[in-house]
Parts: structure tokens; C-alpha cells; sequence
């Protein structure tokens, strides 16, 4: 397995420099990798303990930060360095003060490995979800580096080759935790973005005394069903006001809803002027629709007509009714969700306008989805602090 393995990594390295000819986000993977020996080592400070925490993108380090918190809580001379393999990731975060470095995953080579393990020289190490490489893992368990899998999920449905790889590396970790039994710190980071306060009036004033729909992170697909559904049912029903928050924000995409439906804007595009009279908001400020889930009353999450559905927890924590398209099995949360009857995959219109109907319509079923999801974010509140309470145990 080693051998295919180190021949695979070989073969992406060489398909994403390819790749980087025509693709800016390959591209910037390839320079954000340069002379990463030379930056990382700039970086560390050889008198500083460390704990290294490597995460696929700003999702994966989002689960990591309750971790982060409960170590600083507990070992507070203990420093963090955070490896990226995502480009977007590592740009969301390098500045920021929820660690002490950041920097790039080198590709998976045996050399970069050993080269990256003895720059670093870590107490501890973390991955986050699916970061699961073999030849650092390999060079860590030689080291006798206690290593350690965050949120795992082992039930998730896989091909026969990826199971016989994840057999020889789940060997690899010293304790691997999974959502199953330890619970999952990316609901209990949501459930932290729900503590915090959003000051942002506009968003306030819009969203006071109204019955608020989000479109959050939406595709196409997503963008298309609210146009028709605001259409066709907007003035037939209770009075509901929209906030549209597509994944990619942009120009085309504002313009297109725009001459779709009447409505004003919170957007770039607009200087943030907002119309009085309006009940549609178009959002594309970054990193806010988190916060703007606590004004509404329904979500509408995209991504589930695609490569899978987006963060359905960041809404739920909120304990409103979430809709989606039908890519979500791989995630766990998701599926207890659905499970629970408090969240509503739809596979096309007529069933996401069928369900967002009773859903406006049945208070009292709005209401039971509240008390349900209540229940369920606070059998999550503990996570982090249980899990670290574990990695102390190995550390000892």
C-alpha cells in the first residue's frame, strides 16, 4: 500500500502543476508551497512547545478551534501551528490570532514528511475530518509522536480501496475520535457562533418583526427554486421576506435575482443602500450569514443539488426547520438531522415547494423542530473539553 500510495501522492503533485497552467486555484497551491522549509522554519520558535493541528480548509479548522481553546485552557505555555491543504483556508486564516503559525501542507512525500516533522518537532499532533495522510503518519508513529484523529467519521459510506487504506492508517493514530461516540466539535463551534452577538443594524432592522427566509450558500439550483417559489407564492401566503447569501458571490449572480424578483440590496454592488420598502436582501458579505441565521425562521441550504450539501448546523443551532437538496449522507450530522425530522432534504421543486409551505404554514411544527433541536445541540455543548480531556491522558 505504501508503495501505490507514494506513487498516487507523486502523480496528483505532478497533475496539480499541470493543472496550475490554466487553474488560479491550483496555481496558488503551488506558490503558497514554495520554499516551505525555508518559511516554516522562520516561522517556529525552537524554544516553544508545539502542537500541531492540520486541517483540509477554514471548515475543518473552524472544528478544531474549541480544541485549541480547551488546550490553551489547560497546557497555557503549549504553542499551535495550523497546516492548511487548501489555499482558501490558509488566506481565511494566516492573520488571525487563533494560532501562532499557520503555513501549507507540503505534498505527501516521505522526504517532505520527515523534513516537515523535524522542522516542527511537535508534542502532539491533530488532523481534522479526513486529513489522513499516510507517509507523515507513518514518520510520526516512527517518531513515537502521540497523533491523534478529530471527528472521524467511521461510518461513512466508502469504495473497497479506501477502506483498506483507511484500515493501515487508522493503525497509525494513537486515538481516533469519532462523532459517533465522542461527539463532533463542529456543532459545538456553532454552537459558540450562536453565542455571539451580530451588530449589524441594517441586517436588524430588515429582518424585525418579519417571518425571514435564508437562502444560504446557494448554488443555481437553489437560487433558481426561491426565484420560482418567491414568484409564484409571494402575497398568497403569510407575508415572508427573503435574505439571499449565494456560496460564490458575485456580479452576474446579484444581477440575475435581481431582474428575477423586486427586492433591494445589502451588497457591494449597491453601496449598501437599502430600500425601506424592500422584503428581499441579497447578503455577500463574508463570513456574516453564520450570525444572520438567528433572524430567521427558515433556511434554505445549497449545495445539496451538487458535490454535497453546505454547513446545515450553522442554521440549526438556531432551532429552525433547514431544507436542502439531497447530497448529505456523508455527513453524519446531517443525517441525525434528518433522522430527527427537523431537517428536510428535497430532491426537486415540487417537493422543496410542498415542504416549505407546511413549514410556513404549521406553527406548532416549527415549534416542536425548536425543542427538538435544542435538545440536540446541547448534548454537544461538552465535546471538546471531554475529547482533550483524553489527549491529556495519552500525553501523561
Amino acid at each position: 500500500m505504501h508503495f501505490f500510495y507514494s506513487i498516487f501522492i507523486q502523480l496528483y503533485g505532478f497533475a496539480v502543476h499541470l493543472a496550475a497552467i490554466f487553474n488560479l486555484k491550483a496555481r496558488d497551491w503551488i506558490l503558497g508551497r514554495e520554499n516551505w522549509q525555508e518559511k516554516l522554519t522562520k516561522k517556529i520558535n525552537i524554544t516553544e512547545k508545539y502542537c500541531w493541528i492540520h486541517c483540509a480548509s477554514a471548515g475543518e479548522f473552524e472544528q478544531a478551534i474549541p480544541i485549541i481553546k480547551e488546550l490553551r485552557f489547560k497546557i497555557p505555555d503549549l504553542r499551535f501551528a495550523v497546516s492548511f491543504f487548501s489555499p482558501s483556508g490558509y488566506e481565511m486564516y494566516h492573520n488571525s490570532n487563533l494560532a501562532d503559525v499557520f503555513f501549507y501542507f507540503p505534498l505527501d512525500t516521505k522526504n517532505n514528511a520527515t523534513q516537515l516533522i523535524e522542522i516542527l518537532k511537535p508534542e502532539f499532533v491533530i488532523f481534522i475530518r479526513n486529513e489522513i495522510w499516510l507517509n507523515t503518519l507513518t514518520v510520526l508513529q516512527q517518531k513515537s509522536i502521540p497523533t491523534f484523529l478529530l471527528n472521524a467519521n467511521i461510518e461513512q459510506r466508502r469504495n473497497f480501496v479506501y477502506r483498506k487504506y483507511l484500515d493501515i492508517a487508522y493503525a497509525l493514530f494513537t486515538k481516533v475520535f469519532d462523532t459517533t461516540t465522542f461527539g463532533n466539535t463542529k456543532l459545538e463551534r456553532v454552537i459558540g457562533n450562536k453565542e455571539k452577538s451580530l451588530s449589524n443594524a441594517i441586517i436588524e432592522d430588515f429582518c424585525k418583526d418579519s417571518f425571514v427566509i435564508i437562502l444560504g450558500s446557494s448554488w443555481q439550483t437553489e437560487e433558481k427554486y426561491i426565484v420560482d417559489f418567491y414568484k409564484k407564492n409571494y402575497g398568497k401566503i403569510k407575508p415572508f421576506k427573503l435574505i439571499i447569501a449565494p456560496h460564490e458571490p458575485h456580479e452576474k449572480i446579484f444581477k440575475k435575482i435581481k431582474s428575477s424578483m423586486y427586492f433591494s440590496e445589502l451588497s457591494k454592488y449597491t453601496k449598501y443602500k437599502i430600500n425601506q420598502e424592500s422584503n428581499i436582501l441579497y447578503l455577500d458579505q463574508k463570513g456574516i450569514l453564520k450570525y444572520a441565521y438567528r433572524y430567521a425562521d427558515i433556511a434554505f441550504i445549497g449545495g445539496g443539488f451538487g458535490k454535497g450539501v453546505h454547513n446545515i448546523s450553522e442554521a440549526a443551532v438556531y432551532g429552525i426547520p433547514t431544507i436542502f437538496g439531497t447530497h448529505y449522507h456523508k455527513f453524519e450530522e446531517v443525517n441525525e438531522l434528518v433522522d430527527l425530522q427537523v431537517a428536510f432534504p428535497v430532491k426537486d421543486y415540487e417537493i422543496f415547494e410542498s415542504t416549505m409551505l407546511e413549514l410556513i404554514k404549521n406553527t406548532a411544527l416549527r415549534k416542536s423542530i425548536k425543542v427538538k433541536l435544542t435538545e440536540y445541540f446541547i448534548q454537544q455543548k461538552r465535546t471538546s473539553t471531554h475529547i482533550t480531556q483524553e489527549i491529556l491522558g495519552f500525553l501523561k
